[in-house]
């Protein structure tokens, strides 16, 4: 209940995280700063940015509820001191009907270069009145006229009605309205002009065309009173503001410019006003000449003959949202998300594509800095820089020799290639190898068996050294370079290079650089493989130079010591070097291996091979520290990972420790993607953890992180690669191009070498005709920006339908600290795109911090839904004895490997868990942690810290391609082989409904449109089988085809379950909530006997049913205690993607039918063919790989645990106190992925094949009927619904008080507490079915309340106590609702968050209303903060945080 205590509360909104729809440069004096601010518009809110350190320096809220479309500036002054520099700007601010003009003071203190050196100061000077049409455009223009306030600044206004209104900031009136005497609605308008004689409007028209006018003045017209006051409306909003005493003004119409196909959503004018460039939905953009003059007509309105000769810039696949257009240079964004540089010749120059979701709305380009902005839905504001040379201003040519594109290109060729001329032959020389080892110094490998190096100097001179030539005209086939300190040469650089030839040789060469010339130290030789069969070798910086591997195309890997090197030794006393076979490792794929990496200390080596496999070997101390000359050891893999990367090729791995016994192992590969993998060394497990998918790459080579930086900036990820002909580094964090070199592709030798700061520093050389081509962009620290960078995160770039907080206890989990209310809040969104993103808010200048991609649902389809599982309910078992096979997993329930679980569903019935992944805190978060500890701490933390808090992919279930989700015997009076994703559950506790009406059966949709159900609603809980390693995490799921199903996932095994099916409903379930209720006996109540699982959906008929899952959840604990779980297969190692990794001739497989039973278990399931049996259950696996990745490794074990399988099933007929549980789609892999399993697999899957398939005609799904419904408690679909957490909510009764709010269609709020209660124990003989009475009518007790039992020790009431309905809660419908039993919040399509205090007898009573930015609110929930402090969240289209708190009287006081 609500504090009796006098409270004042205040609401009040954050920043809003979501579309960019307005930008706007700062100009300042060249002295003064080299690089404009910029002014971003999002939502209601203005957002200040330095783009010289590219921090956020202020944000202010313009407007209620209204989205910024535009911003204009003025320069007014500057004032220069000692200590400081003010300036002064008006800014004209405009949105839907309204305009602002603010005064803003930027003071800019001299001698810092910190974020705490500028002061910023905004207030508002006029709110405009409101028009009777949107504001399309404001400009400033000088005093009207001479006689009237000569000096003083006007403000012309463009409406959507094609009208212009002119606006005197001095006095606040409106001195002139111009209407075009063409009369129509307008989607663009742009104004070009300082004063009233330049004026030039530009109208954009419903037909597609542009109206092109001026102002002039009227002539002949009366003295006396003027035409234009005689119309005015008097209930027009300007009747009371417009004055005129200056000559009257006509519109005179200049061109009309027709060409476009479709809307014109954006013009803008060239710097002199001569030309114009318009963007349409026409996915085009055109460049037209305007007129200055009319062509000899002086008739008012007349229109001037068409331009139809102007440029068409055609490239953009959907509609163009926005362009700008300087002197040489046209700029264009669409809903492509592409911003396009174009000349004037119509020409592109250039393709920006960083952008996600609906596209870039908005660009911006300023000629004098070659700055391009781009901002779109996704709400990031990426900055670029542009070649110099595209601006040719005659005012800014000071300026582009600061910004001109400072990469050097070097061409070079082999010093022999000059003696051949003419074309190339068979004894022509030409390059086979490049490396290179820092920004000056590449080595060169050649097919004659010449090792050359390149000294690049700053004059793009290039100075050749030949090193050695290893063999007489034998071709080098792989060369590798180590670099470390030279122990020779105080402070040098010794490179020690491996190559090796053609005919099977190995050669190291040791090279000392200095600043005259390189110099070869050492060199020796010998045999390291057969001929052509050396085709790789590799150096692993952690072991340093004494050991290198060579590969061959078998899988084969060896690696070679090398011993005692001796100073004294030189290049051609190659015998004194001991060189020795070490061991040898041989991959179980048998396929070449391409990268390598290893830990000394783990003593682990991981290897991935040219089909997309990982491989781990064992790499002992004591084997590599024998400085013994030992003999030979074969190394046998100790696990792997099949198809890490689908088929694609892996091109790098490296690890990075994060415990004591785990490794996380970051691969890469030609699938575009970044595959993340977690070893833990004691139990021997490999495990997926996470995958980033970069689709601007199509092969990823490597990824480097930068070292630790002072200049947060520099803090990132990237990732080098290739994308078609182009080699492209990309930032990971920022998700900006850092760099793009046209190259010809990745087959052609190539060589890469990043700085510390990839976007200052980078290097990249290729070969093409005999020329070596070397890009070289090397700017030291402290010369130049960081550009691109991304001024604003990066977030979901469609609509998000679910969102939920992280809560409190997952943090200090994650943190490892007891803090109970962080200032810090972690979100985990859904959106329409099939992402799941988790974000971090924080109070502060900057709220939203950092947003992580956790990853998508399969093919993109539509996260619908998305919650939280971290509390752990544990199920005590009643036997005592667990069978031996589960002794060996039995550990401590509170060893702190608790999971804690975001389940995510959506389109396309795909339903995906993910994990959370404990990490160490960053010493930066520490340190924000610290600083957000103080009151009133405006500091926020680095954008690019990396959190400590992610969760990995864990599991997704998904029907089958063109399954059906529903197959009926024909004629059938029961719910046979139901949803292939709902096997067969037979529960004893169940079966008393039997007889009492069976689900009716509705003709259902053909297997063509089943792919268009979705999953609407989920909630889940975790159940931890006390004494036992084994969590089930039970899910239940509202499909759109009218379906309620509860399923299970056992973990850590990754193996879903079907339990039961919750029926009949009549409608779609829009909302799903669950309570559970400890249940103790009556005479001791510290002695729990169990635990009441009830849901709560809300249907789309505006029905709240509740459903007890108490007995099926019970049936099903005690039926996988006695199976052997941890024998299945492991079916889902890895999420799947779009490129190669789902497999070609997989789905080709399903259509054969395989029986898979278990002695003991009563497990049998069907796999049906052509689905003509329907007494089977016709079920399909889903299309995720099986990776064997079993403990042990090895074959023998992989055969163990697929044979295991074949086993008899028991034939004892029990099943009638039994439950029979079916694996959803584990199993019925079995198949086809022994088949792409290792070769060990291949005799355990034929005898599964030989297998004789039985049919359990007994199988039946038996529904759960509900506990109770409450009809028509809205008067159309329940969007939303709560309920209260049971820890607030105990009742002095000893029951458990609940409260549940509701919001529907019908703009209406329902409020509901009842109180959950153990009755007294019945006989064993007596059953208490299901029955509704009503009670004594009274003051409190005015609803019936329903009994419930399913045994003797599980008896309960449900009693309903207040009712209360707020019927006009939101003006639009309620999409989001949440209640702690104090406090209810709200949210509907109004834009509005409303809070409620629940007061006595469930009164609800609103206490505060807040118009926020978020369009369209489709989701909301809220934490508690502190105390009387809340958090809400609301997400639509964009995401938005309300914080709500009080001061009571006493604290004030205080």
């Amino acid at each position: 209940m609500a504090e009796e205590t006098r409270t004042q509360w205040s609401i009040q909104c954050s920043q809003y995280l979501g579309e960019i729809s307005a930008l706007c440069f700062l100009h300042f004096p060249t002295h003064l700063s080299s690089l404009p601010f910029l002014l971003a518009g999002s939502g209601s809110q203005l957002m200040l940015y330095d783009l010289e350190s590219g921090k956020m320096l202020r944000s202010f809220h313009v407007f209620d509820g209204i989205r910024v479309h535009g911003i204009t500036c003025l320069f007014i002054d500057c004032t220069e001191g000692t200590v400081s520099s003010k300036l002064g700007f008006q800014l004209a601010v405009f949105g839907e009907r309204r305009v602002k003009l603010f005064s803003l003071v930027i003071e800019l203190f001299l001698g810092t270069q910190n974020q705490s050196g500028v002061s910023v100061n905004l207030n508002l000077l006029h709110l405009l009145p409101k028009f009777g049409n949107w504001v399309l455009d404001v400009c400033f223009m000088k005093g009207f006229v001479s006689s009237y306030n000569e000096g003083s600044h006007c403000l012309a206004i463009g409406c959507s009605d094609n009208s212009v209104h002119v606006w005197d900031i001095l006095n606040s009136i409106v001195i002139l309205e111009v209407q075009s005497p063409e009369r129509c609605l307008l989607y663009s308008m742009r104004l070009w002009g300082d004063n009233i004689k330049a004026l030039r409007i530009a109208s954009g028209t419903i037909f597609n065309e542009i109206l092109v006018w001026k102002v002039v003045p009227k002539y002949n017209a009366p003295s006396s009173t003027s035409p234009v006051e005689d119309h005015i409306d008097q209930s027009y909003p300007f009747s009371n503001h417009v004055l005129f005493h200056h000559p009257q003004f006509e519109a005179v119409h200049m061109d009309k410019l027709a060409g476009h196909e479709g809307s014109i959503f954006r013009i803008t004018w060239s710097s002199d006003g001569s030309n114009l460039v318009s963007v349409s939905d026409d996915r085009s953009a055109r460049v037209w000449a305007v007129h200055t003059e009319r062509n000899g007509s002086d008739k008012p309105g007349y229109s001037i003959a068409p331009e139809l000769d102007g440029v068409v810039l055609f490239g953009h696949n959907a509609r163009v949202w926005d362009c700008c257009i300087s002197d040489s240079l046209i700029v264009t964004a669409g809903e492509d998300c592409t911003c396009r540089m174009w000349g004037l010749d119509g020409k592109q120059l250039l393709m920006i594509k960083e952008h996600i979701g609906r596209g870039i709305w908005r660009c911006l380009y300023d000629a004098n800095s070659s700055l391009l902005i781009t901002a779109g839905f996704d709400s990031a504001i990426k900055v670029h820089q542009l070649h110099g040379f595209w601006s040719k201003g005659s005012d800014g040519c000071a300026e582009v020799k600061e910004f001109i594109d400072r990469t050097e290109i070097f061409t070079a060729r082999i010093p022999t290639s000059s003696e051949h001329n003419g074309l190339m032959d068979s004894k022509s020389e030409y390059v086979r190898c490049l490396h290179f080892t820092c920004e000056d110094s590449l080595y060169v490998a050649t097919n004659q068996g010449y090792l050359y190096h390149a000294k690049l100097s700053k004059t793009r001179d290039v100075k050749w050294t030949e090193l050695v030539q290893v063999s007489n005209e034998v071709p080098i086939v792989c060369m590798d370079v180590l670099s470390l300190k030279s122990s020779e040469l105080s402070g040098g650089v010794e490179d020690w290079l491996a190559v090796g030839d053609g005919k099977g040789y190995m050669t190291i060469v040791k090279v000392l650089t200095d600043v005259s010339a390189p110099k070869v130290s050492l060199t020796f030789s010998w045999q390291a493989g057969m001929q052509r069969q050396l085709l790789g070798t590799y150096w692993c910086k952690s072991l340093g130079y004494r050991y290198i591997f060579t590969t061959d195309p078998k899988g084969t890997l060896k690696l070679w010591g090398l011993y005692n090197p001796s100073p004294s030794v030189s290049h051609s006393s190659a015998g004194h070097y001991n060189v020795s076979l070490i061991g040898e490792f041989a991959s179980c794929f048998g396929i070449r291996i391409l990268c390598l990496d290893a830990s000394f200390e783990e003593e682990v080596l991981v290897c991935g091979d040219l089909r997309g496999n990982l491989v781990l070997f064992p790499l002992l101390k004591s084997l590599l520290l024998n400085s013994s000359v030992a003999s030979e050891e074969k190394m046998s893999p100790i696990n792997y990972f099949k198809g890490v990367h689908g088929i694609s090729s892996v091109s790098s791995v490296s690890f990075a420790r994060l415990s004591s016994s785990q490794i996380e192992i970051c691969s890469t590969g030609g699938d575009g993607c970044i595959c993340y993998l977690e070893y833990d060394r004691d139990r021997k497990h490999l495990e997926f953890i996470g995958m980033k998918q970069v689709k601007e790459l199509s092969l990823i080579q490597s990824v480097s992180e930068d070292n630790d930086s002072i200049d947060d900036l520099a803090s990132g990820r990237y990732a080098a690669g290739f994308a078609s002909v182009d080699f492209i580094v990309w930032n990971l964090i920022t998700e900006t191009k850092v760099v793009q070199i046209p190259c010809g592709g990745w087959r052609r030798p190539h060589s890469y070498y990043l700085g510390d700061v990839p976007e200052m520093k980078n290097c990249f050389a290729y070969v093409k005709d005999e020329m070596i081509y070397i890009h070289r962009n090397w700017i030291l620290d402290g010369e130049g920006k960081i550009i691109p960078r991304n001024l604003h995160v990066q977030f979901h770039g469609r609509e998000m339908h679910s969102l939920c907080f992280v809560s409190e206890n997952l943090q200090l989990r994650a943190n490892g600290k007891h803090n109970l209310y962080s200032r810090f809040s972690w979100i985990a969104t859904g959106c329409e795109d099939g992402t799941v993103r988790l974000t971090r808010y924080t109070p502060g200048v900057e709220n939203w911090s950092a947003s992580k991609l956790l990853g998508e649902h399969v093919s993109g389809s539509a996260v619908r839904s998305i919650c939280c599982v971290s509390e752990i309910h544990v199920f005590a078992s009643e036997v005592n004895t667990i069978s031996d096979g589960r002794n060996r997993q039995v550990v401590d329930t509170d060893n702190g490997e608790n999971p804690f679980l975001l389940i995510s569903v959506g389109a396309k019935r795909v339903l995906t868990s993910w994990l959370l992944r404990n990490r160490r805190l960053d010493k930066e978060e520490a340190l924000a942690d610290q600083q957000y500890s103080g009151i009133g701490s405006s500091n926020k933390p680095s954008s690019g810290v990396s959190s400590s808090m992610s969760f990995q992919w864990l599991s997704t279930d998904m029907p089958a391609k063109y399954s059906s989700s529903h197959k009926y015997p024909e004629g059938a009076e029961k719910l046979v082989g139901a949803a292939e994703n709902v096997s067969s559950t037979k529960v004893d506790a169940i079966s008393h409904f039997q007889g009492k009406g069976k689900m009716d059966i509705k003709p259902c949709l053909g297997d063509k449109c089943e792919d268009d159900w979705r999953y609407m609603a989920v909630t889940a809980f975790l159940v931890k089988y006390a004494g036992s390693r084994l969590t089930v995490c039970f899910v239940v799921v509202a499909c759109s085809d009218a379906t309620l199903a509860l399923r299970a996932l056992i973990l850590p095994y990754r193996l879903w379950f079907d339990v039961a099916l919750l029926a009949p409903l009549s409608s779609p379930v829009l909302a799903l909530q669950h309570v559970i209720v400890p249940i103790c006996l009556p005479s001791e109540e510290s002695i729990q006997k169990g635990k009441v699982y009830i849901v709560i959906s809300g249907a789309t008929d505006g029905s709240i049913a509740f459903w007890d899952l108490t007995g099926s959840i019970e049936a099903f604990m005690q039926r996988v205690s006695t199976l052997h779980v941890e024998k299945f297969i492991d079916c889902q190692k890895r999420p799947r993607t779009g490129r190669g990794s789902q497999g070609g001739r997989w789905w080709r497989s399903l259509s054969s039918s395989l029986s898979k039973r278990r002695v003991g278990s009563g497990l049998v399931t069907t796999k049906g063919g052509d689905g003509t049996n329907h007494n089977k259950l016709n079920h399909v696996a889903s299309g995720t790989e099986l990776l064997i990745n079993d403990s042990e490794s090895s074959a023998a074990a992989c055969s163990q645990a697929t044979t295991s399988l074949q086993l008899e099933v028991n034939t004892d007929d029990s099943s009638s106190e039994t439950c029979e549980i079916r694996p959803s789609r584990v199993l019925n892999n079995v198949h086809h992925d022994s088949e792409s399993s290792a070769p060990a697999c291949s005799q355990a899957t034929a005898s599964l094949q030989s297998e004789v398939n039985r049919d359990d005609s007994s199988s039946e799904i038996y529904e759960i009927r509900p506990l109770h419904v409450l009809n028509n408690v809205h008067q159309s679909g329940v969007n939303c619904l709560h309920v209260s957490d049971i820890k607030d909510c105990q009742s002095s009764l000893g029951g458990f008080l609940f409260n549940i709010i509701s919001g529907g269609d019908d703009q209406a709020l329902n409020y509901l507490r009842f109180e959950l209660f153990l009755l007294a124990t019945v006989t064993d003989d007596e059953f208490v079915t299901p029955d509704i009475r009503n009670s004594i009518s009274g003051p409190e007790i005015t609803r019936p309340f329903v009994t419930y039992g399913e045994n003797q020790n599980k008896n309960y009431a449900i009693k309903f106590l207040y009712h209360e309905k707020i019927a006009s809660a939101h003006s639009s419908a309620v999409k989001g609702v949440w209640t702690d039993g104090c406090w209810v919040f709200s949210t509907g399509l109004d834009q509005r968050v409303r809070c409620w205090s629940i007061e006595k007898h469930g009164k609800l009573t609103e206490h505060g209303c807040l118009v926020i930015s978020v369009p369209e609110p489709e989701a909301l929930d809220a934490r508690a903060c502190g105390r009387n402090n809340y958090q809400i969240a609301v997400a639509g289209r964009g995401m938005q945080i309300v914080e709500f708190s009080g001061i009571c009287e006493m604290d004030q006081g205080e």
